[in-house]
């Protein structure tokens, strides 16, 4: 679909250029050049007839699959344009329309989409032939500007081979070596916050104040990848506006109805080369993903020279500084510096936000429960009861209802919660034979609440559910698809232990040292703060952040 209309695109781009060249040169050929026009501008409506009509109807391989009724041409299957999240309009598909693990259903402008729904579907999806399906080109070429050829973008045995060789930097075992980090940031987090409530000037009593939690739940997460995961200091806790923390956000755009239309309209159109156009925003995009680039390459270069260019120290030198992913890596001699400067892009767009948002939504989702919050704060308060004492992933081991709300936060609130991909090449999915181009789409927000993996509370947020004997790992959901909050086979997330590791940390000096209050709509002093709404775009994250009345609590 895409290929055919860029060429008639650039078919009808060639015969204007051509028709004013004639114009201006009176050239003899003027006649066929209007018949050519002619007959590429009728082309246009026959496209557009072929694509929502006849294919749809009568030559799609999909047809005989169960379809959701009532759809049209501008909204497809959707209740109206960009007015419902892709998660939501996946989920609904999924519970209204019975089948047995696959479904085709249409986005706006009658775009195709197989749905899959069932375990089954899944695992050929994500494991059996997950070399066979990939992200769009758009999306390769958007995020590979940060990234270069990380991780995410690799394919086959080079994928596995580099997942291999990475992988010790995220196994559980190193990842305990790195708890004492994530303690010890955390705890800059909570002094800062303690700076900010003691600098207010809006005091309702001592040691108390309102803080937006989503700007601090970044900066400790970016502060925490920076020591933890190349050994370098960011320093965005003391410092928002410090030149890192300039340039980083310059690699991030606000998502807006905008991005919901070019990504529409690129299923049709190739749109890969606006991102490459000298406006401002491109340029601020280039200059901050070249400047945190350059500083992966002077950290690379340093661990280099200290672990290779100094035999004698090496042993010493590997002890220093083993925790951090660069040197895990360098240690392995299996990356080019190029390799490893995109690996750390990766992690770095990847890892950062993600774990702020699951930290932001369980300060929600506790700042809502007090029974809740109280329960963590005493499990925390009596097996850490100094939170200055060195802390070990022991520790934390010892804290399961701390886990088992950190499970259900990811469980209840994935990060990205809808994915699609493209196959690219044919293959089958549950015995269906997909052709080479089709877009199969997928749901955490399916999957992570499905009551037949699930049980009849799935849609309940319920920490017990990983209480029980036995289900402390899996929530008592049956099978290794029922969660997709890191999704699952061999592309899964490399980093879910760092993530589960870092947020417990994260959560337990956040609730140990604070009362946590929700703070929404207008107060006694007449300031308004916005209720809970999710923000348009491709991850679950709120609007307008979380907003709390946080009092500082004593003896811890």
């Amino acid at each position: 679909m895409l290929s055919s209309l860029s060429c008639w695109l650039s078919a009808i781009t060639l015969t204007l250029v051509v028709l004013v060249w004639d114009l201006l040169f009176l050239s003899s050929i003027r006649q066929s050049i209007f018949v050519l026009l002619i007959v590429e501008i009728l082309f246009f409506p026959v496209w557009f007839l072929y694509w929502t009509v006849i294919y749809p109807k009568y030559l799609t391989p999909f047809r005989h699959l169960p379809t959701p009724a009532g759809r049209t041409i501008p909204t497809g299957n959707e209740n109206g344009l960009f007015t419902e999240h892709a998660w939501d309009v996946a989920r609904r598909v999924s519970q209204t329309v019975p089948n047995n693990g696959l479904i085709r259903y249409y986005v706006a402008l009658s775009n195709e989409r197989i749905l899959v729904t069932t375990t089954r579907a899944l695992s050929d999806v994500l494991s059996h032939n997950s070399n066979d399906f990939g992200k769009s080109n758009l999306s390769k070429f958007a995020i590979k500007r940060f990234t270069g050829n990380g991780l995410g973008f690799l394919e086959g045995n080079e994928h596995k081979v580099q997942r291999k060789n990475l992988m010790p930097a995220f196994t559980k075992k190193h990842v305990k070596e790195l708890t004492p980090i994530f303690w010890d940031k955390a705890m800059e987090m909570v002094k800062g916050i303690e700076a900010e409530i003691g600098s207010s000037k809006a005091l309702s009593a001592p040691g108390t104040g309102i803080v937006k939690l989503h700007d601090w739940g970044t900066r400790a997460t970016l502060d925490i990848i920076g020591t933890a995961g190349f050994g370098y200091e960011f320093g965005t806790l003391h410092n928002p506006d410090n030149e890192i923390g300039r340039q980083y956000k310059k690699m991030f755009l606000e998502p807006s109805t905008a991005f919901n239309w070019l990504e529409l309209l690129g299923n049709y159109i190739d749109f890969r080369l606006l991102l490459t156009l000298p406006v401002k925003k491109n340029r601020e995009l280039t200059a901050g993903s070249n400047f945190m680039r350059e500083i992966a390459k002077k950290v690379i270069q340093e661990r280099r020279e200290k672990l290779f260019q100094n035999p004698l120290s090496q042993a010493s030198s590997m002890e220093d500084v083993k925790k951090d992913i660069i040197t895990t890596a360098l240690a392995s001699d299996c990356f080019s510096e190029e390799q490893l400067v995109d690996h750390i892009m990766t992690f770095l767009v990847a890892g950062h936000e993600s774990t702020a948002t699951a930290f932001e939504w369980t300060m929600y989702e506790l700042g809502q429960r007090p029974e809740m919050q109280q329960r963590v704060r005493e499990e925390v308060r009596t097996h850490l009861p100094s939170p200055n004492d060195k802390v070990e992933a022991l520790s934390l081991e010892s804290l399961p209802y701390l886990k088992a709300v950190c499970s259900e936060v990811l469980r209840y609130h994935p990060f990205v919660p809808f994915a699609t991909r493209i196959a690219e090449k044919d293959t089958w999915v549950a015995d269906q034979f997909i052709p080479k181009g089709t877009i199969v789409a997928y749901a955490a927000h399916i999957s992570n609440h499905d009551s037949e993996l699930w049980g009849p509370a799935a849609d309940v947020f319920d920490p017990e559910r990983w209480m029980e004997p036995g289900k402390e790992n899996s929530g008592g959901a049956n099978s290794n698809y029922a969660m997709l909050t890191f999704s699952a086979g061999p592309k899964s997330c490399i980093g879910e232990v760092w993530t589960r590791a870092e947020l417990a940390c994260l959560v337990a000096v956040m609730v140990g040292a604070f009362e946590i209050e929700l703070v929404e709509g207008k107060q006694a002093d007449g300031t308004v703060y916005p209720t809970a709404a999710l923000k348009i775009g491709k991850t679950m994250k709120l609007r307008d952040g979380v907003f709390a009345r946080l009092r500082r609590l004593e003896n811890w």
